[in-house]
């Protein structure tokens, strides 16, 4: 059923200007809604009414054409068979541009006809694999409704199909489309030549003057006369820009068009300065204002390692580090040592802790893995100034899988997080322990835009005694990204005015966001949880609240106000960062 719909008027009447021009003119189309919308985001109409050199003449051209314009624009849609007529209407200097529009019928697809033709035709197999994943891939099937979007993204997944392997010069051949207005119908035809197959060519890097080459060499994982892949690239491309040593890299393959066909590949690198210093001020509802310096050399030894000192000072916590991060080997690992020495007071609980280490880190794809040692020797004060030393060397293993559809803004994917960790009495440790810990996150996208997630955390430490064991292998719960509705690290073993930490830790939320506008969100949450010295002794405790969301340039960001439903109590949550 047709709507007829007309435009808004606007703030000025259409008047005349000092020398023959048109202040503005008002815009009447009479069209289906969803047509109407189209027009008015595109129609050059639309976009001159407020211009203020018009004059007759040229708006009387602008209304001539505009059939023509609209008529285009329908195509798009599937809609070739439209009948479109324009007038202006002038009365007591008020011009008026009167727009009708008969859509037609949509034009639907009843023929495909694609062919993969060249050199690739030569591996049956390879070739019927391929023909295999552009057919499941293909986004415009007989039957479907004809648009120009759908058509080019059918083209463009086709062809990037073809270049994600051995083929990276193939092309489109042959792209048609027939259209039948008598039949509302269309016939497309899609021709792509693979070219040759390619195979990995030697590799050149360049832009290097402050930084030793094996740095890059060591990130590079492809054989001369292996097969081309696309990601490999990317990968690559990827690792590079992630290291401290470069602000761009770019690689691209550069195939011969002559046999034989090799594709030999180019490393452009941007390096940076030796010296960084960061400098960040922040504030966060947990642990107050936070003052943060950060200073770092690119080549340490002239070996591509990376020294770091950090300073972090805020309303409960004092922090200084000394670290070396090394250059990643060929196997893939990269490693870090460290010394750390922290000062903090949460709940009654006055901790000093020093703590030094050396970690062993992989990422491969979806998969990060983190295999480390670290000694930690840690004074401990309660608000009854009770006094406890634990010390402890540690061996630790962290395993995580990101399958996200994006990482500064997830909708849809998972997280999931697993970590070990044990010590021996006698080892530089006064109490053996063993500590497990998990957590996931899933996301889903609901309707258009909006998001939901639930996140699930468990963990327990087992140990005889917890006094002999440092905090940092113990739990605590509350606060934002735990149990809101509750103080920072107030869910654990209460004693006196003090929330210690207990062996036993389970929280989970629960969380819907709605879009309101552009890059806002409104979020309503539940979360639950409890930290303890035992499941016998685990109270959960449950918080309820609302907050805003606002997707940044660096992940998104948030504000809550939370109820705590057993202490009956309300509390805010916000964080904001600057880094200069």
């Amino acid at each position: 059923m047709r709507s007829t719909l007309l435009s808004a008027l606007f703030a000025t009447s259409l008047v005349w200007a000092d020398e023959g021009e048109i202040a503005s003119y008002k815009v009447q189309i009479d069209a289906p809604s969803e047509i109407e919308s189209l027009l008015e985001r595109y129609l050059d109409l639309y976009r001159w009414r407020d211009e203020k050199k018009t004059t007759p003449d040229s708006l009387q051209l602008l209304v001539d054409r505009t059939p023509q314009e609209a008529a285009a624009l329908l195509n798009t849609q599937g809609y070739f068979s439209s009948k479109i007529t324009a007038r202006l209407e002038h009365e007591d200097g008020h011009y008026r541009a009167v727009l009708k529009v008969d859509s037609g019928p949509l034009t639907r697809v009843d023929k495909v006809d694609f062919q993969l033709t060249g050199p690739i035709t030569e591996d049956d197999a390879f070739y019927q694999r391929a023909l295999g994943r552009l057919e499941s891939g293909w986004a415009l099937a007989e039957g479907d409704v004809f648009t120009q979007s759908a058509w080019s993204e059918t083209k463009q997944r086709v062809l990037n199909r073809i270049l994600a392997r051995r083929y990276l010069t193939a092309r489109i051949a042959k792209s048609e489309v027939k259209v039948d207005p008598a039949s509302n119908t269309a016939a497309v035809t899609l021709l792509v030549d693979s070219g040759p197959a390619y195979s990995y060519g030697p590799v050149t890097i360049k832009g290097l003057q402050r930084y030793p080459e094996r740095i890059v060499k060591n990130r590079i994982d492809l054989q001369e006369g292996g097969e081309y892949r696309r990601k490999d690239l990317a990968d690559l491309q990827t690792d590079l820009q992630a290291m401290p040593q470069f602000g761009a890299a770019v690689v691209e393959a550069d195939p011969s068009p002559t046999p034989p066909y090799i594709a030999p590949v180019v490393i452009n690198l941007q390096e940076v300065p030796l010296n960084k210093l960061a400098l960040s001020l922040g504030y966060s509802t947990n642990t107050g204002p936070r003052t943060e310096a950060q200073y770092y050399y690119n080549n340490l030894l002239d070996r591509g390692w990376v020294a770091g000192v950090r300073a972090k000072l805020d309303g409960d916590e004092q922090e200084g580090e000394l670290s070396i991060d090394f250059p990643q080997f060929r196997s893939g690992y990269s490693h870090r040592a460290y010394v750390n020495y922290t000062s903090s007071t949460v709940e009654g609980l006055d901790t000093q802790t020093y703590k030094g280490g050396v970690f062993r880190s992989r990422k491969e794809d979806l998969i990060e893995r983190v295999l480390g040692i670290e000694y930690l020797s840690e004074r401990r004060v309660n608000a009854d100034n009770n006094i406890e030393r634990p010390q402890a060397l540690v061996a630790y293993y962290k395993w995580i899988r990101r399958d996200l559809d994006n990482r500064r803004d997830p909708k849809n994917g998972n997280i999931l997080q697993l970590e070990g960790a044990g010590a021996v009495q006698g080892l530089a440790t006064d109490e053996s322990f063993v500590q497990l810990y998990a957590q996931g996150v899933q996301y889903w996208k609901i309707g258009t835009a909006d998001v939901a997630f639930i996140r699930l955390e468990l963990g327990q430490n087992f140990t005889n005694d917890p006094s002999k064991v440092p905090t940092d292998y113990l739990f605590r719960a509350g606060g934002a990204n735990s149990v809101r509705g509750y103080d920072y690290q107030s869910l654990g073993i209460i004693s006196g005015d003090t929330t210690g930490p207990g062996r036993v830790l389970g929280t989970a939320t629960a969380e819907y966001q709605h879009v309101v506008y552009k890059d806002w969100r409104a979020a309503v949450f539940v979360d639950y949880g409890d930290a303890a010295d035992t499941w016998d002794s685990f109270e959960g405790q449950t918080g309820v609240g609302a907050g805003a969301r606002w997707v940044s340039p660096v992940g998104v960001l948030g504000a809550d106000l939370a109820y705590g439903l057993d202490a009956e109590q309300w509390r805010f949550y916000f964080s904001l960062g600057l880094t200069f």
